[in-house]
């Protein structure tokens, strides 16, 4: 193993054995006269370090940092209090045409990354209601997970922070299913996607985990399938947790907005509506000065938007990047991105149900050319099945069941009416 060493002389008398010793050894000697003398001299280190990165690499290296907490979160009921950050890192390297080559480094560039926004960019209406992701990095250690809390409940982050929050693996939060040495194997194939997510490696597994519910007051065993890939040009592997039989069918509905010969605000009046707080249906970029007070407010401010000249859906991912390196340029603070699954299915939504707070009473009424949503849930032994149908009747056909033939049916049927 190469040992290089590096020689600091304090004081004015000279000392060629010093000198030599660091020289021989492909280090680094510096002589240190005054006290403002030390932080310069003592970090020219750094940059011997840096020349053969400089002269032999072509890409800069780029570094992640495990999470910490840091910066000021955009959710709404936070009230701007911290939220988990990551940080990236870069050295700007001095490859400028000499007639002989300094291989100096000339400084380090960086910037923080919210979590919150890596968590955007795997829209977690596409997982379901149980499925989530998770990121992990070549260490094991997680960058997020729906377990990872580094909080005990208390919102004073400097004083109440988890011990080793920055190092929770992915093992401690992820847990199989184990009734001990003599059966294995479900903790055995934890192991086993942990290694394949530090390696980098793509693929799926399947085995049982115990999953918690009712604020951590009940536990059930749960059998989950893992699809894990790395992330381009990063440290860290993405993984996606669905129950078994998830993902096997997709529904598809959506009210197209943008040809619209209505105008779609006219669904979302008054206030008795709300969306999910953490989706992102449509929102501005990190630079723009629009804020907006609750996310229905803007939800409405985007929908209006769609029916002005000129609107476009931009996409949430970014374009692939190209492989001639470009000069970058400032971003368009007003610039956004939208979900056009989310924000059509979300009209559709608003559309079916728009009407339903005229209506009073309990009971369904025969009405001509009312919209009624018919939800049913089939029983057969301990398995249910869930379906939703939405149709235009021209009037109630379906009746309910008596209590005496209700018993008797072994596939009930319930209707929820509208109110």
């Amino acid at each position: 193993m190469l040992v290089r060493i590096f020689t600091y002389l304090i004081g004015g008398d000279r000392s060629p054995e010093i000198q030599n010793m660091a020289c021989t050894n492909k280090g680094f000697y510096a002589r240190i006269t005054s006290h403002e003398d030390i932080k310069n001299k003592v970090f020219e280190y750094i940059k011997i370090l840096a020349r053969p990165m400089v002269l032999y690499q072509h890409d800069h290296p780029i570094h992640w940092t495990p999470v910490y907490v840091g910066g000021k979160s955009s959710r709404y009921d936070s009230q701007m209090e911290g939220q988990l950050m990551t940080s990236v890192t870069a050295p700007i390297l001095d490859r400028r045409n000499h007639t002989t080559k300094t291989a100096n480094l000339l400084g380090i560039v960086g910037t923080d990354v919210s979590v919150e926004e890596i968590q955007k960019l795997v829209p977690p209406y596409k997982l379901g209601v149980n499925g989530y992701s998770f990121i992990v990095d070549n260490n094991g250690r997680v960058l997020y997970h729906p377990d990872l809390r580094p909080l005990p409940g208390n919102a004073n982050y400097e004083e109440t922070l988890k011990p080793r929050y920055m190092s929770v693996d992915l093992s401690e939060v992820e847990l199989a299913e184990y009734d001990g040495p003599a059966h294995p194997f479900n903790n055995s194939l934890l192991l086993d996607l942990r290694h394949d997510m530090i390696d980098q490696k793509e693929g799926e597994t399947v085995f049982a985990v115990k999953i918690h519910y009712d604020n951590m007051k009940r536990v059930i065993i749960r059998k989950h399938n893992y699809f894990y890939k790395s992330i381009e040009r990063t440290p860290f592997s993405l993984g996606l947790a669905l129950p078994e039989g998830y993902g096997m069918y997709e529904l598809l509905a959506e009210q197209e907005i943008k040809h619209s010969i209505i105008n779609v605000t006219e669904y979302f009046k008054g206030n008795k509506w709300k969306i999910h707080p953490d989706w992102v249906y449509c929102e501005y970029n990190a630079g723009s000065e629009k804020w907006f007070s609750t996310p229905e407010e803007r939800v409405l401010h985007f929908l209006t938007r769609t029916g002005r000249p000129g609107w476009k859906w931009m996409s949430l991912r970014p374009k692939s990047r190209s492989s001639q390196h470009k000069q970058a340029s400032k971003p368009d603070k007003d610039s956004y991105y939208c979900d056009k699954t989310l924000v059509q299915s979300l009209v559709l939504d608003a559309l079916v149900t728009d009407g339903f707070d005229k209506r009073g009473g309990n009971g369904m009424r025969k009405e001509d050319n009312q919209k009624s949503l018919y939800l049913g849930a089939v029983y057969s032994g301990s398995k249910a099945r869930t379906f939703f149908s939405l149709e235009q009747r021209r009037s109630w056909w379906l009746s309910r069941p008596n209590k005496s033939t209700n018993r008797t049916l072994r596939h009930r049927v319930f209707f929820w009416e509208r109110a």
